[in-house]
């Protein structure tokens, strides 16, 4: 008998690889006048040169204004107006607002009209997207860890919150269908039919993060292209979501293969 599926490699598909930073000419200067900028300006400055190009990138593949120096005037402003409570909590609620909404309305694809290995292949999709936008907004906003969420434990800290995010506004809307077409998709490739693994993999990457209470990101190096892997210190929700619920099927499905069984071969 199949068992369910483990935990799968780490792995990432090819936007994860193509998102790269250009670098900048040693000497180029940063033109940009914090002093006379207030938190708004500043909100509206990374939003332009930093979360609507990835935004754009993660639609259609292409990442445009993508170098160093729009990077640090992003990150320029986070560190000038994080050390400020009142500023901190608007540039934390920034980048939560820009992932939620970003699940949001990929759930909302997913919902409208799909099922089966469609539904599956959507919500692969939207995990993968989802990876991407929280590492390079981390990046900006990491600043915010160093003081902000540490000193404030009722603000998670910005891996912690953005999985939390998509768990509110994707995992917990979907799960059930989710697990069900899985448990489909296995059961198809049992009878002798191929279904899409790396989507399989994806989704019980999922489960076992979504739910963990110290996740990251990482960028890694796999077969000479880059990778950005979600390392979780638990194995999530996979046991008591998708482990459990496995299980089931597996000795439903192979009762059944009994009953065929045995009405086949008696006398």
């Amino acid at each position: 008998p199949r068992h369910p599926p483990g935990p799968p490699p780490r792995r990432r598909g090819p936007l994860a690889a193509a998102m790269t930073t250009q670098p900048v000419a040693k000497g180029d200067a940063i033109e940009l006048n914090l002093e006379c900028m207030n938190v708004e300006q500043g909100l509206e400055l990374i939003e332009a040169e930093r979360v609507q190009p990835l935004l754009k990138y993660l639609r259609t593949g292409v990442f445009e204004n993508k170098t160093n120096m729009t990077f640090m005037k992003a990150y320029s402003v986070v560190v000038q107006f994080g050390d400020q409570q009142q500023h901190s909590q608007k540039l934390y609620a920034y980048y939560k607002k820009v992932i939620c909404e970003y699940c949001a309305d990929g759930v909302e694809r997913i919902l409208e009209n799909s099922s089966g290995e469609e539904l599956l292949k959507r919500l692969a999709d939207l995990w993968e997207k989802q990876t991407i936008l929280v590492f390079w907004m981390q990046r900006v906003f990491q600043y915010l860890d160093r003081f902000f969420t540490k000193n404030n434990p009722e603000y998670p800290d910005l891996f912690s919150i953005a999985l939390r995010s998509f768990q509110e506004a994707v995992y917990d809307r979907v799960k059930d269908r989710c697990i069900a077409a899985l448990i489909e998709a296995i059961n198809r490739e049992r009878n002798g039919h191929d279904i899409d693994q790396s989507t399989v993999r994806s989704l019980v990457e999922m489960f076992c993060t979504v739910g963990d209470s110290d996740p990251k990101i990482t960028k890694q190096k796999d077969a000479g292209s880059d990778r950005l892997l979600w390392n979780s210190s638990s194995r999530g929700f996979y046991k008591t979501d998708f482990e459990t619920a496995m299980l089931a099927a597996t000795g439903e499905f192979y009762r059944g293969k009994v009953t065929g069984w045995v009405a086949e071969y008696s006398c």
